[in-house]
């Protein structure tokens, strides 16, 4: 049996193809100009096509084709290219170059060490039971940094006690929280503000909270998860399922910056706490004004 030019015992030749030559709707894609915006009426972009040949000839110059060791992807049971195109890192590892007093630690070694608790949301309540005074949040109410509550998703205490199983939601104030699947936002991480605790979230969320608190706190945590080389990371993790993207454990393989103390983290998320907080006081001054107001609003204040 002829072996192929390619052939590598033991490691796997993968190609991380941005482009096959048709789009999700099946039609033929085309090769955009970068400035205009503009698309070719000839031109395909078929990079899929053009690694292929690029192997064809013996050539293993392009950033998308690489090797990977056959043990470790038998290992972790993911045959997904992206997975293993690790470029996704080298914006984290050139940025610790330059840091001093730090070290590079994934979520998965902040949970062993017991740094950070890391869960889910409660569920996800059928829209005819929408009928109440707790709020109820999906994964299109995080955005910018923010839970938006929206006042005509709300939910009886009693049905919202049912999904925490419990008398309270289990969350706290400034507790990070990213949609986990089914959101092109999956790794943007919003803070959830005092008053917000007592909300009934999709399952579909990841919850991240400091349990540390001699090493860094939440607007620390908030600081690193929101680092540009921090975000670039997700794109490696973030898998299509049918139609919905999902992270699942790999979220687990994300890689942030951890301060050797607390007196430096809180230098870096100096900024990060003082405009939550500022949020937090702007908000206290606008329920007081408007308890004494001689008028009526109809606006969710948060418990």
């Amino acid at each position: 049996m002829h072996t192929p030019s390619w052939f590598k015992k033991e490691e796997v030749l993968v190609v991380n193809a941005e482009t096959c030559g048709i789009n999700k709707d099946g039609n033929a894609q085309y090769l955009v100009n970068p400035t205009t915006g503009m698309r070719s009426t000839q031109d395909i972009d078929d990079s899929l096509a053009e690694c292929c040949e690029a192997i064809a000839n013996k050539d293993f110059s392009r950033k998308e084709i690489f090797y990977t060791d056959y043990n470790q992807m038998i290992q972790k049971d993911i045959y997904v290219p992206k997975f293993y195109d690790t470029k996704t890192l080298n914006g984290i590892h050139s940025l610790m170059k330059h840091l001093e007093g730090f070290s590079l630690k994934s979520l998965k070694e902040l949970l062993i060490d017991e740094a950070i608790v890391l869960f889910g949301g409660h569920g996800s309540p059928s829209s005819d039971q929408r009928l109440g005074t707790v709020p109820y949040i999906k994964v299109s109410d995080l955005r910018a940094g923010h839970v938006n509550i929206n006042p005509t998703n709300m939910v009886p205490i009693d049905l919202a006690k049912k999904f925490w199983s419990a008398d309270n939601s289990g969350l706290k104030a400034y507790d990070l929280i990213s949609p986990e699947r089914a959101s092109k936002n999956i790794g943007e991480f919003c803070v959830l503000m005092p008053g917000q605790e007592n909300a009934v979230f999709t399952k579909e969320v990841i919850v991240i909270r400091s349990i540390n608190q001699s090493l860094f706190d939440q607007f620390y945590l908030m600081w690193a998860l929101s680092l540009k080389e921090v975000r670039e990371q997700w794109d490696r993790i973030v898998f299509m399922q049918t139609n919905r993207e999902d992270v699942g454990k790999r979220m687990l393989e994300i890689k942030i910056p951890i301060p050797n103390n607390i007196e430096t983290a809180n230098k870096y998320s100096k900024n990060f706490k003082e405009y939550y907080n500022s949020l937090e006081e702007s908000r206290n001054i606008f329920i007081k004004s408007l308890k004494n107001s001689e008028f009526e609003h109809h606006i969710y204040l948060g418990n």
